[in-house]
């Protein structure tokens, strides 16, 4: 599927159990499924806080992107709710796409189309992606953790993409890369942004860069629902809501 958009419309079907996170069913496979990742699975630990705001920042019919879509947990989550219309699963690490397609499958997700590419607004058709032990530390720069090799993977248009998809909601977690991917993109459609931070890659600098591109483009920070590196902007709309004092 690399480089294009592909929808699943029937199970494929995969044997055996896999582990149960919140009511998604992970297929087992220990090249994926690395002991730390596993770990954190079972502990409750694995994708916790963007799982429990899910069901509050979705919007009668939104259009999903989801950047850094990993195994397809999230996706998942997304397309189980009745007001999500459509989930577009974008993940640079080719080699988890057709893990991402089982766990699908499996879990009979029927409204996420997965893509394998970069999206940049830059001219380069080829980004160097960073390869991890654990899937969740893949990303586009070789610092600050060890990597254990590397893959050319295709770029898509951001802009692009949020037009043609007609876009509302982004779900992003691209560890570090949040920092600049949102400076210069045309965001006009886009009214919520939940983002994870991570400044052990950018440092603080790059939490600051990224808060400054948001606030440029009109949002705020929803501090209703936001918690600790994972964080909601949205835009101010006229009906903006007071939260009542609650004791």
């Amino acid at each position: 599927m690399s480089g294009q958009l592909a929808e699943r419309d029937a199970p494929l079907g995969f044997p055996g159990d896999g582990l149960i996170v919140a009511g998604v069913t992970i297929p087992e496979d220990s090249q994926v499924l690395t002991p730390a990742i596993r770990e954190a699975m079972i502990a409750g630990r694995f994708e916790t806080e963007e799982a429990a705001q899910i069901p509050h920042i979705v919007r009668p019919g939104d259009r999903v992107l989801e950047i850094g879509a990993g195994i397809g947990f999230i996706s998942t989550l997304l397309s189980r709710e009745a007001r999500v219309s459509q989930v577009i699963a974008v993940e640079a690490n080719p080699h988890l796409l057709d893990y991402m397609a089982r766990l699908h499958a499996l879990n009979d997700v029927r409204k996420v189309r997965r893509l394998n590419a970069v999206l940049t607004n830059g001219s380069a058709a080829a980004a160097t992606f960073y390869l991890r032990r654990d899937f969740w530390m893949g990303s586009l720069s070789a610092e600050p953790n060890a990597w254990t090799g590397t893959v050319e993977v295709p770029t898509k248009s951001f802009d692009a993409l949020l037009r043609e998809e007609a876009i509302n909601l982004i779900v992003c977690d691209v560890e570090g890369a949040e920092a600049d991917l949102f400076a210069g993109a045309d965001l006009s459609g886009v009214d919520r942004v939940f983002v994870e931070t991570h400044d052990h890659v950018t440092g603080l600098s790059g939490v600051r860069s990224l808060f400054s591109t948001m606030h440029a483009n009109g949002f705020v920070y929803d501090p209703r629902h936001s918690t600790g590196s994972v964080v909601l902007f949205q835009r101010l709309g006229e009906a903006d809501i007071i939260r009542p004092y609650a004791g």
